[in-house]
């Protein structure tokens, strides 16, 4: 029985990102394969001809041709059966935490309402309808044309992926232990990232989190390794210059939108992390031929 890391072994040598997608196309010609997987990351399986068997501590999942499975990342033995002469074919897509933590932030508005199953889950199928077959197809013919998708196309294709799931079955995606399992570290990233464009101190997020502000300064220096100040001034100086860039706001109705009280403030700190001034680093970017 052979050992893997995945998706670590098939990066020849490469470090994976933490908001990276990995995409992979499965193929097996062999009729009975068993392996001890150690997955790194998060994966999904859509299951295309074959049957996969996933053991878990606490449970195991027998996947079938026509299912997908998501899987949290832990060490897993697995077992692959073929019948029929079929080849095993599956599409894989592997995520870190952390960005599946972004997900979760970025559409907590449609997970409000939504109460999870109880108990929690190292994996969970779904039956594939007919949009994650074609969903399956649109797949292999993007990977079919490229070696390599870009990195921007595989980020696109796991959201569009995850955001079909979360509206099919909300409780049972819920449900899933990916990235509950600190459920602190979430509840930080989810107050300070939603905050950032306003007026807040640091003793005001600490509150919101439910914390001593000791502790929030702790914890999150554990999470971003800097602290919730100087993350925070970075933060907002990056979404000034994206505003300034779009080219539809003036220097001086961006610092309200970044959470300054005054313009001779937000100035001085824009001037000293991007060495121009807000109306110069504009003029600049604004005239840039593309």
């Amino acid at each position: 029985m052979n050992t893997y890391y995945l998706p670590d072994d098939i990066l020849n040598g490469s470090t994976m990102g933490v908001d990276e997608v990995v995409i992979r196309c499965y193929t097996s010609g062999q009729d009975s394969v068993k392996n001890r997987i150690v997955l790194t990351q998060n994966m999904i399986n859509l299951l295309v001809s074959g049957t996969k068997t996933v053991v878990y501590p606490d449970a195991t999942a027998v996947v079938n041709a026509g299912e997908l499975v998501v899987l949290s990342a832990g060490n897993v033995l697995t077992s692959e059966l073929l019948t029929g002469g079929q080849q095993f074919t599956s599409i894989l897509f592997y995520f870190s935490n952390e960005l599946f933590n972004k997900f979760l932030i970025k559409y907590d508005h449609l997970l409000q309402s939504v109460i999870p199953l109880s108990g929690k889950k190292s994996f969970l199928t779904f039956k594939q309808d007919n949009f994650i077959k074609q969903f399956i197809v649109s797949m292999q013919a993007l990977m079919a044309t490229e070696s390599e998708l870009p990195a921007a196309v595989r980020s696109i294709k796991l959201e569009e992926l995850l955001l079909y799931l979360l509206h099919f079955d909300p409780e049972r995606f819920r449900a899933i232990q990916i990235l509950t399992k600190d459920r602190e570290q979430l509840q930080i990233k989810k107050v300070v990232e939603s905050h950032v464009g306003q007026l807040i101190t640091v003793d005001e997020l600490a509150f919101l989190c439910h914390m001593s502000t000791s502790t929030f300064k702790r914890r999150f220096s554990e999470i971003y390794h800097t602290t919730p100040q100087k993350w925070l001034l970075n933060r907002k100086l990056e979404m000034a210059a994206e505003l300034l860039r779009s080219g539809g706001e003036s220097p001086s109705g961006v610092y309200l939108k970044v959470g300054y009280q005054n313009h001779s403030s937000f100035s001085e700190a824009f001037r000293n992390h991007f060495g121009h001034t807000p109306s110069d680093y504009q003029q600049q970017q604004l005239n840039v031929v593309p």
